[in-house]
């Protein structure tokens, strides 16, 4: 006869990056995490509360440490994630941008972000054609703006299923 078993493992859930470093070692991460390219290991290491005498030495050992290392991978990637430039995101910005330029009352610069918001939400569409308008008939002019605003149609209900 066969009797089932309640009994398994239970798994402990691994944390994301490593959560043994001290806690001058966490604020040395994120410092250089916060201000990359604007600050020095040692500045960081400075800042993280390391004596100044030693702080370029504390510096260098740090930066090679293999959990530090791994800290500051997954910690950039986490924080890069966040500053990926989607649709949304732009469209909001602009629309920000937008309305503190109009509170400042500037309304002949706030004409340039309206365009931006329409073309990336796909209100506005610019077309250019190069040829000279003079060359071409009435009837075949009358074709090629037929033949334009089909396009326009098409991207309009291409951006609105998306």
């Amino acid at each position: 006869m066969y009797k089932a078993s309640m009994s398994q493992d239970i798994v402990k859930k691994k944390a994301a990056y490593p959560t043994e470093l001290t806690e001058m070692q966490r604020r040395f991460c994120e410092h250089m995490i916060m201000n990359e390219g604007r600050t020095t290991r040692t500045a960081a290491a400075i800042a993280a509360g390391y004596s100044e005498k030693s702080a370029t030495q504390e510096a260098a050992g740090l930066i090679q440490n293999p959990k530090i290392q791994k800290y500051l991978h997954q910690r950039l990637n986490e924080v890069n994630r966040g500053l990926v430039l989607t649709r949304d995101n732009y469209i909001k910005r602009q629309m920000m941008l937008s309305q503190k330029i109009e509170k400042e009352e500037k309304a002949s610069k706030t004409a340039a972000h309206e365009a931006l918001i329409g073309k990336a939400g796909g209100l506005f569409i610019e077309t250019r054609i190069n040829t000279s308008m003079s060359e071409m008939d009435f009837d075949e002019r009358m074709k090629r703006i037929k033949e334009l605003k089909e396009i326009q149609k098409d991207r309009t209900k291409l951006i609105s299923e998306s």
